[in-house]
């Protein structure tokens, strides 16, 4: 079976004392290759995947579809040197690994020690951070803990203090405010590396599609199910993914770049500084940044650790420089999302490119304009074409002193689309408007013809067109699912009163309540 495994492709290796088993299927391979995976890694464990209550272990990087992982480990608990022994399998088993830098410039973990021992040992050369929401949570809690006795009315004003600290801008500042073991958790010690992560979030939501959509919520039977789950249906899901990505059917990095140009910046306030530094203006006050694109960041003070913001968004958008943070929005990146699916059988670059072939710029500087009609005329075929000697002329005419100037226009339009596609109309659609046209005998009721023909016919393009449901079908649903036309949800039916009010679990919220946040629902879920 081992050996079926090896011939796709597929690296597994396992260490018998202490039991630690390593599962590298063909994308995790290619993941290796990735430019972000030298720089950042992400680690977390869960439990309860299978009855024998192994813990399964997720190695990940980030790319332009959200994360990948670089490699998925079974051992049998979770302490030290079961961390170490599936550790080192990797580093023998991939030579090459973390973009053939043989380590990740930095570790993001959860606050368990024993995987931050294990990392310590086998990358000694990696940093290793805390996820920022974790340590704020673990701080909240230890907060409202009744045995160290802190005051209701001081809770707020403590954890505040210690989000400054957590936020501070240089290692000086923080260092003075505290210093224990600072640099595992401060900000002030990350610097555009991160590109932007701060959290272990890529972790949990692998956890969840792992045990949601790969085990369906059923346990495996033994470690050797998980791994035919590690090969067979997780690589699917991750193919299927990246699929839907890089052929355009998800929308979410353009969304995002447009989000980041709503806040639009004049490319003449922009100045172009030497050594690849781009000066922009404020947007809320007159002061200035610098966008550095060589090291990929800007020093705005919630960008300056990598992540996307409009400056980067503006120069982009007016200078058509590459950045490294930049959503995956150019077909550059979108071929390097289908080689990490596909390896190196994919089509030539051309076949991501446009139909209309300009320039990633252009073309994210069209999507933001609203659509108008003269932008579609340029793509309608000349069958289609409202004739150029009626359009101009109606440029000319006032709508609502000529009525009849658009009466020739229908009557025209009207007589050429019946000579066009009648022979391809059906005769029942034919007497239908023929009997709706005889049933006209009043000004009213003409009115009421002319404005509900074609009702059904969009005015405009849009993009992702919402497929409608029935309105017997949304009441034939059951409560707490939703009303409209998005897809039913996936995962764990609700079991209690979904008017049932919990406890909010949203961490920015309970602070500023000064009530506890939502304790977790127990281990190993």
């Amino acid at each position: 079976m081992l050996n079926d495994y090896t011939n796709n492709g597929h690296i597994v290796k396992f260490n018998e004392n202490p039991l630690a088993i390593l599962v590298v299927t063909p994308i995790m391979q290619r993941a290796h290759t990735l430019a972000f995976s030298k720089d950042i890694a992400f680690v977390d464990s869960t439990s309860s995947c299978d009855t024998q209550s192994h813990s399964v272990t997720f190695m990940l990087t980030s790319c332009g579809i959200g994360a990948v992982p670089l490699g998925m480990f079974i051992t049998k608990g979770q302490t030290t040197d079961d961390y170490k022994a599936a550790f080192t399998l990797l580093k023998d088993s991939v030579p090459c690994s973390f973009g053939g830098h043989g380590f990740p410039k930095q570790f993001i973990i959860d606050d368990s020690e024993a995987e931050r021992q294990a990392l310590r040992a086998i990358w000694p050369e990696s940093s290793i951070f805390l996820c920022r929401f974790h340590v704020l949570q673990s701080v909240w809690r230890w907060l409202w803990d009744s045995k160290h006795d802190i005051r209701n009315e001081d809770r707020k004003l403590l954890f505040k203090l210690f989000q400054t600290i957590l936020n501070a801008s240089n290692n000086s500042s923080a260092s003075e405010a505290y210093s224990i073991a600072i640099e595992v958790w401060c900000l002030a010690f990350r610097d555009a590396s991160v590109h932007g992560n701060q959290t272990n979030n890529f972790s949990e939501v692998n956890v969840r599609i792992f045990k949601d959509i790969v085990l369906s919520r059923n346990k495996a039977y033994n470690a050797v199910a998980l791994v035919d789950f590690f090969c067979t249906s997780l690589e699917e899901y991750y193919l299927r993914r990246l699929r839907t990505f890089v052929n355009s059917r998800n929308d979410t990095a353009r969304l995002l770049f447009q989000d980041q140009l709503k806040r639009y910046i004049n490319k003449n306030a922009i100045e172009k500084l030497p050594n690849n530094l781009f000066k922009v203006p404020s947007e809320t006050n007159s002061g200035f940044y610098e966008v550095d694109v060589t090291y990929e960041c800007c020093n705005c003070s919630k960008r300056n650790l990598g992540a996307f913001c409009n400056h980067q968004a503006a120069v982009y958008h007016h200078f058509n420089t590459s950045m490294p943070n930049l959503p995956a929005i150019t077909v550059n990146c979108r071929l390097l999302l289908a080689k990490l699916a596909f390896g190196e059988h994919v089509p030539d670059k051309l076949f991501y490119m446009p139909l209309v072939c300009k320039s990633d710029s252009d073309k994210i500087n069209e999507s933001l304009n609203e659509a108008t009609p003269g932008n579609y005329e340029k793509n309608e075929p000349s069958c289609c074409k409202i004739p150029t000697t009626l359009t101009n002329q109606a440029l000319e005419v006032d709508s609502n002193s000529n009525s009849e100037y658009y009466a020739e226009q229908i009557q025209e339009l009207f007589k050429s689309n019946l000579e066009r596609y009648t022979s391809s109309t059906s005769v029942s659609v034919l007497s239908k408007c023929l009997d709706r046209l005889k049933k006209v005998k009043s000004a009213a009721s003409w009115e009421s013809f002319m404005s509900t023909a074609g009702s059904n016919i969009s005015l405009r393009h849009r993009t992702r067109a919402t497929i409608r449901v029935q309105p017997t079908a949304i009441n034939r649903r059951k409560l707490g699912i939703t009303r409209g036309s998005k897809r039913l949800p996936l995962g764990r039916p609700l079991n209690a009163d979904i008017n049932r009010k919990r406890k909010e679990k949203n961490l920015g919220e309970n602070v500023q309540k000064n009530v506890p946040n939502a304790k977790s629902r127990g281990t190993g879920h």
